[in-house]
């Protein structure tokens, strides 16, 4: 099952926001050569993370009324007292084969009404379910329907003792695999265990992992006598996972997480890489280097194709490897109100240059403030006649410039508002 659309309304600080997804399988005519990814961009505060929370609860509405989701602030704006959510779903040929369904599309549906208590919990309520004998499926956590997954940009990995039981009984399958994306610092399954997990599709769930990953790294699958850990191959050198960097630990578990509820929701003879499903990812690359966030996108896409990623992201260099279709821009209506668009720039091979200043980022310029004002100040005095700034201003383009300290921008800005002061008492 895939999200063909999603649609929000009066949801944390939306006011009305439609996004056209891509999804495996999209054949119409604005359809993205990388029919799989959708990549979300925008300001801090603008509703990123808000639309990748906003399609997890439209999707498992049902199954997260008695799961442990708490709806906390989730009607935030003042003038919203309900929010509505919506996503039409795409069934996949595997829902079709059970034969649940005459159609191929159905609408998903929750409300959440504001609840003005001390706690600023809000109450879920189902508008309306699917009439359809697909809906049960729901509530069977080891179907592979209504299959979806997200990650938080707080994830962690479990270092310590790691209970499954016990995450059970704290949330229940379905929310727990999008917990971290309502829940700050949510621990994913820690390697050992999904190995212990996986019994005969440990090879393929490894190779799976691997074929995400950047070709300097791999799982080996054994476990070191020594250390007690499962190895990894680190630029053909054998080292336990543990030793990893923070970004490699970070991603390598998350992929290791998500092939792990794969493989808890796979049917029998079927290969994993064929189950259908949602990923939803914040920040997808959170801690990785600028040589891997030119690839990690095309690596998902490509080693998982029968998943549809809704993801966002800061980096152009990530921006850079997708289509205009895959990308959506958080964006502000007359009112205020937080909304989404698409635009026809073209996106995909261009330059970090060229992207920082076109309408996906909106900047003026990639040169640090401090520098941008220095330059002006320098103009400023050439247009009223200073010869030693203009010298020095052609000095300065054959010259590496100076950090000139922040103290001093300081000290200047405190100065031009004192002296407005000064200049309005007069």
């Amino acid at each position: 099952m895939y999200a063909k659309s999603a649609h929000i309304y009066g949801f944390k600080c939306f006011g009305k926001a439609v996004l056209d997804l891509q999804f495996p399988g999209r054949e119409d005519g604005d359809c993205s050569a990388i029919d799989n990814i959708n990549l979300i961009l925008g300001d801090n505060g603008g509703g990123k993370s808000s639309i990748l929370r906003a399609v997890a609860i439209a999707m498992l509405a049902p199954a997260l009324l008695d799961s442990g989701f708490v709806p906390y602030r989730l009607v935030r704006r003042p003038d919203a007292e309900t929010a509505f959510l919506k996503v039409v779903a795409r069934l996949d040929d595997h829902d079709q084969l059970h034969d649940l369904s005459q159609d191929d599309e159905i609408e998903l549906l929750a409300r959440i009404d504001r609840v003005e208590t001390r706690r600023g919990l809000d109450r879920l309520h189902l508008e309306r379910t699917p009439a359809s004998p697909l809906e049960e499926l729901i509530y069977d956590d080891g179907s592979h329907a209504f299959f979806v997954v997200g990650y938080g940009a707080t994830r962690r990995i479990e270092t310590g003792d790691y209970s499954p039981s016990s995450a059970r009984k704290m949330r229940g399958a379905r929310y727990q695999r999008i917990a971290s994306l309502f829940e700050d610092h949510v621990t994913l399954r820690p390697l050992d265990a999904l190995f212990d997990d996986l019994g005969k599709r440990k090879r393929e769930a490894i190779d799976l992992i691997n074929d995400v990953l950047p070709d300097e790294l791999a799982l080996v699958g054994r476990v070191d006598r020594e250390s007690g850990q499962h190895p990894v191959t680190f630029r053909g050198q054998k080292i336990p996972f543990s030793t990893l960097s923070d970004g490699y630990r970070a991603f390598v578990g998350m992929v290791g997480d998500l092939v792990g509820h794969i493989a808890d929701v796979c049917p029998k003879g079927m290969a994993l890489v064929d189950v259908p499903g949602i990923v939803l990812i914040d920040e997808v690359d959170l801690h990785l280097h600028p040589s891997w966030q030119r690839r990690v996108v095309a690596d998902l896409a490509s080693a998982l194709p029968n998943l549809q990623f809704i993801l966002t992201s800061h980096s152009p260099l990530v921006v850079a490897t997708v289509e205009r279709q895959n990308i959506f821009l958080t964006d502000e209506d007359d009112d205020g109100r937080a909304t989404v668009k698409q635009i026809e720039e073209h996106a995909y091979g261009r330059s970090v240059d060229q992207l920082l200043l076109s309408s996906y980022f909106g900047l003026t310029s990639t040169r640090p403030v401090t520098a941008v004002r220095r330059s002006e100040d320098i103009m400023d005095k050439i247009a009223k006649g200073d010869d030693e700034a203009a010298v020095a201003f052609l000095e300065s383009l054959s010259a590496p410039q100076s950090y000139s300290g922040s103290s001093r921008h300081r000290g200047s800005r405190k100065g031009s508002k004192t002296r407005a002061r000064s200049a309005k008492k007069a």
